[in-house]
């Protein structure tokens, strides 16, 4: 299996999930490239079996290079309109992670950046295995860190977290091979 782990961060907040997914990728002898979105980024997805896209949440939506990098991405895929349906490509499956920080509304703040990145997933054609959320430190802003919905986020994502997304990427790997071979029969 050869695994792409695609991410942008500012701050290091989404950087620390990413460098957790790496760790896990190698730790399991799993062929991984982990690279941070530029804007001049033109890399193939479709060379990897998993993908991972990841990035913060700037006022509900994915920040600009990412959004820039999915546009471009999909224009070069599309090359005009993909078939209706949007079929997925055999043997290729992705996984979303957003880093957000919740002062106002929680979790709710992540979830439409997540849902846009994996939208971009399955209007390619990859299957999109799951979506990942993880609270992060708003950067310069102290009071919103320690008084927002999320309660205090000033040191996240902390080791817990990042517990949480290593436990999540081993399970996704032990069930990777249910999709792999459900896949193959589809």
């Amino acid at each position: 299996m050869k695994c792409l782990i695609l991410y942008w961060s500012a701050g290091g907040n989404t950087e620390k999930i990413a460098e957790e997914i790496n760790s896990v990728m190698l730790e399991q002898s799993i062929s991984v490239d982990l690279i941070k979105i530029t804007e001049d980024l033109n890399i193939d997805l479709f060379d990897y079996d998993l993908v991972f896209l990841g990035a913060p949440s700037y006022q509900w939506i994915p920040p600009v290079p990412v959004q820039k990098f999915i546009k471009n991405t999909m224009e070069r895929y599309r090359g005009g309109i993909r078939p209706i349906g949007a079929p997925k490509k055999s043997g290729k499956f992705g996984v979303v992670f957003c880093t957000f920080c919740g002062v106002h509304t929680g979790l709710k703040e992540g979830n439409v950046a997540g849902k846009y990145m994996a939208q971009f997933f399955e209007h390619i054609g990859i299957f999109v295995l799951d979506e990942w959320y993880t609270p992060g430190k708003f950067h310069g802003w102290d009071e919103g860190n320690r008084f927002g919905k999320m309660g205090d986020i000033s040191n996240r994502p902390d080791e817990k977290d990042l517990t949480i997304i290593r436990n999540n990427t081993m399970e996704l790997l032990l069930g990777l091979n249910f999709y792999q071979e459900t896949d193959k029969r589809i």
